[in-house]
C-alpha cells in the first residue's frame, strides 16, 4: 500500500486525475476493473492529496476489496489530466502489427509514438500521449476502434504502475521518458485516420447482413417515395461510367459509395435500385449488393452515419487503381456532372472556370494537390495544367453569423499541409497557406479556392452554420442565448457551497481590500453580458465598464480576474500586453467571445495613442472597429469586456479612465509569499464551486432579459442578493458595498506617496546599515537624530546611494532607482521626472553622458520630507554646517 501511495502521489503531482480501482479476474480469463468510487466528479477535477492517502491507507473501506480482490491506481484519461489519451492495445501482436504499419503510413508520427511513456499490461501495452486543443466532440473514448485496440480519452481510465494485474503480473513502465509525447489535434486526428483504416468493409457488411437480413418495410414505404427519380437513360448513363470498374473484389466498396453518393444528390431510392440490379446482373452476391443499398438508404440494418462514412476515399481510389488517374478524374467528374452533386466522400472536386475551353480547378485528395486542368477532348480523361498548391481542401465548413458580417471558413487540408485552417476569411486562409510554404502559383491561388469552397458549397458537401460562433451571450430574437457554454443543473446546495466560499473569500482572503473585492465581484458576475446590454440599449454610452486593476505588485491582481473568470467555469487563462498591442490583435481578442479576458501588463497598451481610441469605441459600443474584407467594408464586433492590469504608469487620459473601474492597489495590499502558498492549497482547488454562482445568474437573466436594461451595479447587486436568498443563506452585510474608484487626481496622489515611501525608506535603511545608529547628545541628556538632508548627504558622499550623487547643489538622480521603485506605477526615469516635474536629459559623468534627472537638493528633501513626520520644536539644526556634522559623527 505504501508503494501504490508514493506512485499515486507522483501522478498527482504529475497533473493527471487519479482514482482507486478493483482489478477483478472473471471466469472468461478477461479482467474489468469498476472504480471504487463514484469516479464521475474525478473527469472534472482531480482528487485532494487527503483523498488520496484516505483511499490508499485504508483499501478496505472499499467492498470490492473486502471481497478478495486487489487494488491499484488509475489514471482518469482526458481533458481533466492535461488532454491524456492512452491508446490500449490488447496483445503485444496487434501493437507489433500496428507499429510496423504506422511506420509506413508516417514515419514522424511513428517517432513520437515510440518515444512517449509505455506501459505493459497483462499482455500488451499502454501507450500515452497529451494532445492539445483538442475538438471536445471527438476526443472520447472509441473502444474496438480496430481489433484489439481500444483508445481511452474523455470519460475513460487506465490502470497505471505499479498495480498488480489479475493475471498475477504487475503493470510497469517499459519507457518512461521525462515526459510524455505531445501531439497536436491534426496528429491526433491522423492517428485516428490509420487505426480506422484498417477493418475490411466486406467482412463488415457481411456481418450486419447475417444479423439483420429482414428489410423494414416501414422505411421503405416512406423512403422510396423520396427523391428525384431518374430518366431510364440518365440511370444507364451512370451504370455505362460505372461498368468498367464493377470488378471482383470491388464490388461491394463501389456499391457502398455510389449509393451514399445516389443518395446525397436526392436520387429516389427505386432509381438507385434501378441503377444497383443492372451494374449487378450475373452477380452470385446480387442480393448482398442490394443490402448495402437498402442499408444506405435506411431500409435495412442501421445506415452509415455520416461520421462512419467521413474520410472514406470513395470511387476515385478504386478508379485509379484499375483506370489510372486521368481516366479516375475524368469518371468523377462525369458522374458530378450527371447527378449535379459532388461525391459525400474524399474524391476529387471540380470547379469549371471556363466552358468554351473546358478548364477547371480540381481538389485531388488522392495527391493532395490543388490544380489547374482541361479536358482532353480528343483522348479522353483531365489532364493537369498547373499546379497550384500541394495541399487540398477535404472538409469546409462555413459560418454565417445571424448577427451579419462577412461569412468564415473553416477549411480542412491533406497533402504536404496536414491542417484545419479557420474559422477566417478566406484571404486570411490564403495567407495562411502562402505562409506554409505549399503554394505554388501565387497568383491563382485566391481565385482556386475561392472556386473550389463555392463548389463545396454549391454540391452540398460543405457544413453551412447559420449560427451565432463566438462562445458567450447573446440577446437574439428577444432571448437571451448561450452558445458554446452549458450550465449544469444545479441545486440549492451546489448555490449554497458556491456562496459560502464567495463569502470565505471576501470575509477572510479579501477582507483588507473591502468594497473593492465586493465591486469586482459584482462587475465578474455581469461581464460576460456586457455586448447583450450594448444590444438590449442599443445606443451608444459607458453601459458596462471594463476592470482596470493597477498599482503594486504582488497584490492578488491577476488572481482576482481568475476568480471572474472562475464563475463563468471557464479556464483561469490570461493574456500578455503583447496579445492586444496593434489594432488587429486587439481588434482579433475583443471579438473571440463575450466572457471577460484577462489582459496583464497593459502599461504599452494604455500609452499608444491609437489603441487608447479603439478602446474607448469597444467599450462604449457593439464594434472595436471597421475594415475591408475582400472588397467589403465589415464592422468587427466588440464582444469581450477586459480585466487589466498593470503594476507600471496607469494611463493619463481621463476621457479613458472614465471607461473603466479603476481600482488602485497600494503597497498595504501586498501579499506575503507564505499567504499565496496558503491561498494556493486551501482555496485554489475549491474555486470552480464558484461555477454554480454564475449558473444561477444566467438562469434568472436568461428568464428575465429585462433586468439588463437596469444599471448594470443594481442588477449585480439584486443578483447577489437573491442567490443567497435562495440558497437559504444569510445575506452578508457587505452586499450593498460598491467601490467607486478613484479619479486621476486621487490615483496620482496615492501614487506619488508611495513613491516618496519608498525612496525614504531606502535612504533610511542604508544609513542605518551602513554609516551609523549613533544619536548625537546635544544637552541634558536628550538625544537627535540627524536631519534627512545630512543623512542623504552622507549616503551620497560615501558612495553608498547607488541611484544618485551631487553635482553642485543638485541631486542627479541615475536609472538605479527604477529598481527601488520596482513594483510602483513608473515605468522609466523620464515618467519619474515628468510625474514630479523635475529635469530629465543627459548628465556627464566622468567621460559619459547617460540620461538622469537633476532636481536641487533642497527640492529633493523637502520632497521625500512630504511623509517623513515632522521633527519636536527645538530640535538642532545642522543645515549650512557640513563640516560641522562630519565632525560629530565621526567621520
Amino acid at each position: 500500500m505504501s508503494t501504490l501511495l508514493e506512485h499515486a502521489k507522483q501522478y498527482l503531482q504529475e497533473g493527471f486525475s487519479i482514482i482507486p480501482v478493483a482489478l477483478i479476474k472473471l471466469p472468461d480469463g478477461k479482467s474489468r476493473k469498476p472504480a471504487l468510487v463514484d469516479w464521475k466528479k474525478y473527469q472534472l477535477s482531480p482528487p485532494t492529496l487527503e483523498e488520496v492517502k484516505s483511499w490508499f491507507s485504508n483499501p478496505e473501506q472499499f467492498q470490492a476489496i473486502r471481497n478478495g480482490n486487489k487494488i491499484g491506481i488509475a489514471i482518469v484519461t482526458g481533458k481533466v489530466s492535461g488532454n491524456l489519451a492512452v491508446i490500449d492495445f490488447d496483445s503485444k501482436e496487434v501493437a507489433g502489427e500496428f507499429l510496423g504499419e504506422l511506420y509506413e503510413a508516417n514515419p514522424e508520427l511513428y517517432e513520437k509514438f515510440i518515444s512517449t511513456w509505455v506501459v505493459e499490461t497483462g499482455k500488451g501495452y499502454h501507450y500515452y500521449f497529451r494532445v492539445r486543443d483538442p475538438d471536445p466532440k471527438f476526443f472520447n473514448n472509441r473502444i474496438g476502434i480496430r481489433p484489439g485496440i481500444d483508445i481511452r480519452a474523455e470519460g475513460g481510465f487506465v490502470v497505471c504502475p505499479p498495480s498488480p494485474h489479475p493475471s498475477g503480473k504487475f503493470y510497469r513502465f517499459v519507457n518512461k521518458p521525462e515526459r510524455i509525447a505531445e501531439l497536436s489535434w491534426e496528429e491526433y486526428l491522423s492517428l485516428l485516420r490509420i487505426l480506422e483504416k484498417n477493418e475490411g468493409l466486406e467482412s463488415r457488411f457481411e456481418r450486419t447482413f447475417e444479423q439483420d437480413p429482414a428489410p423494414r418495410k416501414s422505411k421503405e414505404s416512406s423512403t422510396s417515395k423520396d427523391g428525384e427519380k431518374l430518366s431510364e437513360s440518365k440511370i444507364l448513363e451512370i451504370v455505362n461510367l460505372i461498368r468498367p470498374i464493377y470488378r471482383q473484389g470491388y464490388r461491394n466498396y463501389i456499391i457502398m459509395f455510389l449509393s451514399g453518393w445516389l443518395r446525397k444528390a436526392g436520387v429516389d431510392y427505386s432509381s438507385a435500385r434501378r441503377i444497383v440490379e443492372i451494374l449487378a446482373e450475373g452477380d452470385e452476391e446480387k442480393d448482398l449488393r442490394l443490402y448495402v443499398l437498402d442499408r444506405t438508404y435506411g431500409l435495412k440494418g442501421n445506415p452509415p452515419s455520416e461520421e462512419e462514412l467521413k474520410g472514406k476515399s470513395g470511387l476515385q481510389e478504386i478508379a485509379e487503381k484499375l483506370l489510372g488517374e486521368f481516366q479516375s478524374l475524368e469518371l468523377i467528374r462525369r458522374l458530378e456532372e450527371k447527378l449535379g452533386r459532388s461525391s459525400p466522400f474524399r474524391d476529387s472536386i471540380f470547379s469549371l472556370i471556363d466552358f468554351s475551353r473546358k478548364l477547371y480547378y480540381v481538389a485531388n485528395p488522392r495527391k493532395g494537390i490543388i490544380a489547374r486542368a482541361y479536358e482532353d477532348q480528343k483522348n479522353g480523361g483531365i489532364v493537369y495544367k498547373e499546379l497550384i498548391a500541394e495541399t487540398c481542401p477535404v472538409r469546409v465548413v462555413v459560418f454565417e453569423d445571424p448577427l451579419g458580417g462577412v461569412r468564415k471558413f473553416e477549411i480542412e487540408f491533406d497533402g504536404l499541409l496536414k491542417k484545419t485552417i479557420g474559422p477566417a476569411e478566406l484571404e486570411v486562409i490564403v495567407q495562411r497557406l502562402k505562409a506554409e510554404g505549399i503554394v505554388k502559383h501565387k497568383r491563382l491561388i485566391e481565385d482556386a479556392l475561392s472556386s473550389l469552397v463555392i463548389a463545396f458549397i454549391r454540391n452540398g458537401k460543405a457544413e453551412i452554420r447559420r449560427e451565432l460562433e463566438k462562445p458567450g451571450f447573446y440577446f437574439f430574437e428577444g432571448e437571451i442565448r448561450a452558445v458554446k457554454w452549458e450550465a449544469e443543473e444545479f441545486t440549492k446546495e451546489d448555490l449554497e457551497r458556491s456562496l459560502l466560499l464567495l463569502r470565505e473569500l471576501r470575509e477572510e482572503w479579501y477582507n483588507h481590500l473591502a468594497d473593492r473585492f465586493t465591486t469586482i465581484i459584482k462587475w465578474g458576475i455581469l461581464a460576460p453580458f456586457s455586448y447583450a446590454i450594448k444590444q438590449i440599449r442599443g445606443t451608444y454610452g459607458i453601459h458596462f465598464p471594463w476592470l482596470l486593476l493597477h498599482g503594486s505588485a504582488s497584490t492578488g491582481k491577476s488572481t482576482l480576474g481568475k476568480i471572474i473568470r472562475a464563475i463563468w467555469n471557464l479556464p483561469p487563462e490570461e493574456k500578455g500586453g503583447s496579445h492586444i498591442d496593434t489594432v488587429p490583435r486587439f481588434g482579433k481578442v475583443v471579438s473571440e467571445t463575450t466572457f471577460p479576458i484577462l489582459i496583464n501588463e497593459v502599461a504599452d497598451v494604455l500609452s499608444k495613442d491609437s489603441l487608447r481610441e479603439i478602446l474607448k469605441s469597444s467599450i462604449e459600443s457593439p464594434f472595436a472597429r471597421g475594415r475591408y474584407v475582400q472588397g467589403v467594408y465589415v464592422e468587427e464586433p466588440a464582444l469581450s469586456p477586459m480585466i487589466f492590469t498593470t503594476n507600471k504608469t496607469y494611463p493619463s487620459d481621463d476621457a479613458l479612465l472614465r471607461r473603466f473601474i479603476g481600482i488602485l492597489f497600494s503597497l498595504s495590499d501586498r501579499v506575503s509569499g507564505e499567504r499565496v502558498r496558503e491561498f494556493e492549497n486551501k482555496v485554489l482547488p475549491r474555486i470552480h464551486d464558484l461555477r454554480f454562482l454564475g449558473y444561477f445568474v444566467f438562469q434568472r437573466i436568461a428568464e428575465n432579459p429585462e433586468l439588463l436594461k437596469k444599471d448594470w451595479l443594481e442588477t449585480s447587486t439584486l443578483l447577489l442578493r437573491e442567490a443567497y436568498e435562495f440558497a437559504g443563506l444569510e445575506v452578508p452585510s457587505w452586499i450593498d458595498e460598491a467601490h467607486e474608484g478613484e479619479s486621476l487626481e486621487d490615483i496620482t496622489e496615492l501614487v506619488n506617496e508611495e513613491i516618496r515611501a519608498r525612496l525614504l525608506e531606502d535612504i533610511n535603511q542604508r544609513y542605518s546599515r551602513h554609516i551609523s545608529k549613533v544619536e548625537v547628545t546635544v544637552e541634558n541628556g536628550t538625544f537627535y537624530a540627524p536631519d534627512l538632508d545630512y543623512r542623504l548627504k552622507a549616503l551620497i558622499r560615501e558612495n553608498f546611494l547607488p541611484w544618485a550623487y551631487l553635482k553642485g547643489e543638485d541631486v542627479v538622480i541615475t536609472n538605479s532607482v527604477l529598481k527601488v521603485l520596482d513594483g510602483l506605477a513608473v515605468d522609466s526615469l523620464k515618467s519619474l521626472a515628468e510625474r514630479f516635474g523635475w529635469k530629465y536629459g543627459k548628465m556627464r559623468v566622468g567621460n559619459k553622458t547617460p540620461w538622469a534627472i537633476r532636481v536641487s537638493l533642497s527640492e529633493f528633501v523637502n520632497f521625500l520630507k512630504g511623509l517623513e513626520e515632522q521633527e519636536e520644536t527645538g530640535r538642532e539644526d545642522y543645515s549650512g554646517d557640513f563640516e560641522h556634522y562630519e565632525e560629530v559623527m565621526g567621520l
